[in-house]
């Protein structure tokens, strides 16, 4: 066996061990174990998370579930750590979340967890996705509380193609990527999900498609203003999605970068660590926030 065939397999034994797995997240969470190292091997089995104010919850790692490294052996520091604070406290005050692009649901679980009295939309067209999806939601037991939509959304209703690369979080409906799967969906808008219901917060990271996810859901956003947290992958992206948010009514968009928001500069291109941004109508809905105008 060839020697890197070898040491994979040591990795894979060794981390599948329980004790072995609490005990490096026990030394990446002091940051004795470099991100170079916990990066490359998987967490397995349900484990404790703690939120932005130190609730804790479930999460369920599977083999499938890319995030979960950076989720797991540091408690999220790593992951998106201006955007899950954000999304947490503006859940505080929703009384509904629509989770667009769901994956394996933690932005979910994490408005649940800051406040018992709101309820979530969760959509995830992905089969891979959505199996996890519902195995988080299950252990955290709320099934009450979440409802699942297995489709995707657009402007238009239909059927599609979605193409799932390596990087299951990345399922597209734009064929940018070689896809390493192909999986046959059906399309709906977010104003035929919601119904009329009302909507507090919305995020959407759905890899190029947020304007016309945007547009489908205009009914709802007109009606109800919920603050808006979309990914931009370029400065294309970024300008179609400002370009949409204004036809929408609003006018404030802010950067989620390093230091927290900041106001969107003419030249920003967006980093790809951190490619989310907030949408509000206004200055005081953005002070609201926590943010700057």
């Amino acid at each position: 066996m060839p020697s890197e065939d070898i040491l994979s397999s040591t990795r894979d034994l060794f981390i599948r061990v329980p004790g072995c797995q609490r005990a490096l997240r026990a030394a990446a969470l002091r940051g004795l174990v470099p991100r170079a190292v916990w990066g490359r091997l998987h967490p397995t089995g349900e484990w404790s998370l703690r939120a932005p104010d130190g609730r804790t919850f479930r999460y369920v790692s599977s083999d499938a579930d890319i995030l979960a490294r950076s989720l797991i052996w540091t408690n999220m520091r790593h992951w998106e750590e201006t955007t899950h604070p954000l999304v947490y406290q503006l859940a505080r005050n929703a009384r509904r979340f629509v989770d667009i692009g769901a994956f394996s649901g933690i932005y979910t679980l994490l408005a649940c967890r800051a406040n018992p009295h709101l309820e979530a939309v969760a959509v995830e067209p992905n089969p891979v996705a959505a199996r996890m999806l519902n195995r988080n939601v299950r252990a955290n037991r709320l099934e009450s509380r979440v409802t699942i939509i297995d489709k995707a959304l657009s402007d238009t209703p239909g059927r599609t193609c979605l193409r799932i690369p390596a990087d299951t979080t990345a399922a597209s409906l734009l064929d940018r990527r070689t896809a390493r799967s192909l999986v046959d969906v059906e399309v709906t808008t977010g104003d035929e999900v919601l119904d009329r219901l009302a909507v507090d917060l919305i995020k959407v990271d759905v890899e190029g498609l947020e304007p016309q996810v945007l547009r489908g859901m205009e009914k709802s956003i007109r009606a109800h203003h919920p603050a808006i947290i979309a990914e931009c992958l370029d400065k294309a992206a970024l300008s179609r999605l400002r370009e949409t948010a204004f036809d929408l009514g609003y006018r404030h968009i802010q950067h989620l970068g390093s230091r927290g928001p900041a106001p969107v500069t003419a030249d920003l291109v967006p980093p790809g660590r951190y490619a989310n941004f907030l949408i509000t109508r206004d200055s005081a809905a953005a002070r609201r926030s926590g943010s700057t105008s």
